[in-house]
């Protein structure tokens, strides 16, 4: 597993103000912390740590004034929209230790009980794996082509990369084709002004025939 080095300065300004000055300058607040150390406020390259998380790359070595750490990504924050990123929550690891991280689960292919008319339902997004930090996948692939209607896939049947354990239920659904849902029929509207019209009809033929016996009264 490739590890790509990152930049990092020590934070001095702490607060609202400062953060924005930073991310105005191009730059990524972030905070490192555990292994029963202090936690330290950094910033890091807004591009190049965008780069790293679009690679799905989990670790990086963070060069902090010339000392290296290695980290683990742990929770990327965007803004509301989530196209911006704002802040990123590192922890230290060491590679003679198993950690516990978040792993996209992505589906591939295409069901065939989708073909004949059911949709596709992906339960589980991304999955809690346990494995040193050399074997951490980038994602786990689901073959989901051969999915007929009614059919799932569970967590003990996706396929776990050599030292990975899944945290979740061997029995939780990953995936499901659901059967089509039976759409009902709308009534025309004239159709129905057209059922409605006799009853209408008939309640003013009894008015009348009400009025003109009181008139013979």
């Amino acid at each position: 597993m490739e590890i790509a080095t990152l930049q990092a300065t020590k934070r001095q300004e702490l607060g609202t103000r400062a953060v924005r000055r930073l991310r105005r300058a191009g730059v990524l607040p972030a905070v490192l912390y555990g292994h029963r150390r202090d936690t330290v406020p950094l910033s890091v390259p807004r591009k190049e740590m965008e780069r790293v998380v679009a690679t799905g790359t989990r670790m990086v070595t963070l060069d902090i004034g010339g000392v290296q750490e290695l980290a683990l990504l742990k929770d990327i924050r965007y803004d509301s929209l989530g196209d911006e990123l704002l802040h990123v929550d590192l922890a230290r690891v060491a590679m003679d230790e198993k950690v516990k991280v978040r792993v996209p689960v992505v589906l591939h292919g295409l069901p065939k009980g989708v073909v004949s008319g059911g949709t596709l339902d992906h339960v589980v997004q991304d999955i809690e794996v346990t494995c040193f930090p050399r074997d951490i996948p980038d994602r786990i692939r689901v073959e989901v082509g051969h999915l007929d209607v009614g059919q799932m896939v569970y967590v003990r049947d996706l396929p776990a990369p050599a030292g990975v354990e899944f945290a979740l239920d061997p029995e939780t659904p990953v995936a499901v084709v659901h059967a089509p849902v039976a759409v009902k029929e709308a009534v025309p509207a004239e159709a129905a002004a057209e059922a409605a019209e006799p009853e209408l009809i008939g309640r003013k033929a009894a008015e009348e025939g009400e009025e003109e016996e009181e008139g013979e009264k």
